[in-house]
């Protein structure tokens, strides 16, 4: 199991480097090597306590969208960069369906559609509505993260509130993570601010993953 882990530690520590030294070929080739190993490191921790994961086909579909997302934002094109983001959406949408199908709380539901009401309100809005000509699509794509948002918090997560509070802690990381993108389309900036962008982007994509796949671990572990 160890082994596993520190591989997916080790892509993520080439990638991030890739990044930090503006070295486009290494960090393209591990961007996509990320999710899948990721996946694979939860896979045999859940497995090593006897333990198949409900759902796990509609999970690995959730995170098999991640990686072609991550395949066409490196592409670096207007009609690619379009196309990931409509996997990632098909991701999120997975996701959520994911978390869903354990069960839901349909007062927890209705408390956390105020919550990401607030934050997409109060912290993102003036931003994505900025990003003309295509706010109206950054706004379905914030529409899309906050339904990821709102399932998860409306997910039943059989009383662990720890577990509950880590995957609510990866969706907020998501959220963040996907508004950096948008922001940084509506401003040119500068080699060193984009690669420090960059950084924060990815930091926060595979933090909200963690966190995603921790959530999940901790509560099937924990019910055995």
């Amino acid at each position: 199991m160890a082994i596993y882990i520190l591989i997916a530690i080790l892509v993520i520590a080439v990638h991030l480097i890739a990044i930090k030294k503006q070295n486009r070929y290494v960090k393209s080739i591990s961007k996509v090597f990320i999710i899948p190993y990721l996946y694979l490191a939860f896979l045999v921790f859940t497995e090593s306590f006897g333990l198949i994961v409900p759902n796990r086909g509609l999970l690995m579909t959730a995170l098999i969208f991640y990686t072609l997302g991550d395949l066409l934002l490196e592409l670096e094109k207007k009609n690619t960069f379009m196309l990931g983001g409509i996997s990632f959406s098909i991701g999120h949408v997975l996701y959520a369906i994911f978390f869903m199908m354990r069960g839901f709380s349909l007062s927890m539901g209705v408390l956390f559609i105020g919550i990401w009401a607030f934050i997409y309100i109060f912290l993102f809005e003036q931003e994505i509505k900025d990003a003309k000509p295509n706010s109206t699509l950054y706004i379905v794509y914030a529409s899309i993260v906050m339904i990821l948002g709102i399932a998860v918090g409306a997910a039943n997560f059989g009383g662990n509130w720890i577990a509950k509070m880590i995957a609510v802690a990866g969706t907020l990381s998501f959220a963040f993570s996907d508004a950096l993108v948008i922001i940084r389309q509506t401003k040119d900036t500068g080699e060193e601010e984009k690669r420090d962008d960059d950084l924060l982007i990815m930091i926060t994509y595979i933090g909200a993953n963690i966190l995603l796949l921790s959530s999940i671990s901790l509560l099937d572990v924990m019910a055995l």
